[in-house]
């Protein structure tokens, strides 16, 4: 759980830090939550997952189990991104919702490679179907699974709605300080 939380932070955190461009467009607001949904969108298996952990069904995790090697790698994420763009056919702009998925999902497979420990099993099979030590990535900065990364990003995140708060300027979700509230 901590994994994914730490992607929705990270994702707010890039957001906020793109929104703080002189030449940032106000227009690039409705992409904010597809780029957030890329973040997450390679541990999609893990909802299977957690159902068949649930269920105890043993077949499910072990069907699932490979899954998690081809949603994190540059086909994975491209076909998850292709899945959820799916969902936003009728949208003019599915081909931006589509890029925007993709960009997402390409920081979600370098957090990994961030948090994953170096060698054989481990790490992002960045290149899958080519398996082998030679094709997984890991730079195994930090374990995952723990909570420092989430300790971290959280630090982070509180410190940039900090910042929003003394300047006013909320350049991610806006929210409007002026309304006087009246106590009847």
């Amino acid at each position: 759980m901590p994994d994914w939380l730490t992607h929705l932070v990270i994702g707010y955190i890039i957001i906020w830090a793109v929104s703080k461009f002189p030449t940032y467009d106000v227009k690039l607001r409705k992409y904010y939550w597809i780029f957030i949904i890329g973040m997450v969108a390679p541990d999609i298996e893990r909802i299977f997952s957690i159902i068949a952990n649930l269920i105890g069904n043993s077949y499910i995790q072990e069907f699932f189990g490979p899954i998690t090697t081809i949603t994190h790698s540059f086909l994975g994420v491209l076909l998850v991104s292709l899945f959820i763009t799916g969902f936003f056919s009728r949208e003019q702009d599915s081909k931006n919702i589509f890029l925007v998925l993709i960009i997402g999902g390409i920081g979600h497979l370098i957090m990994d490679m961030i948090m994953w420990p170096a060698g054989w099993g481990y790490g992002i099979p960045l290149f899958y179907p080519l398996i082998g030590p030679e094709f997984v990535v890991s730079f195994g900065f930090v374990w995952p699974g723990g909570f420092i990364p989430l300790i971290i990003a959280s630090i982070i995140f509180l410190g940039t709605i900090s910042i929003d708060l003394i300047t006013k300027n909320f350049t991610v979700f806006k929210y409007n300080f002026s309304k006087k509230v009246e106590i009847i």
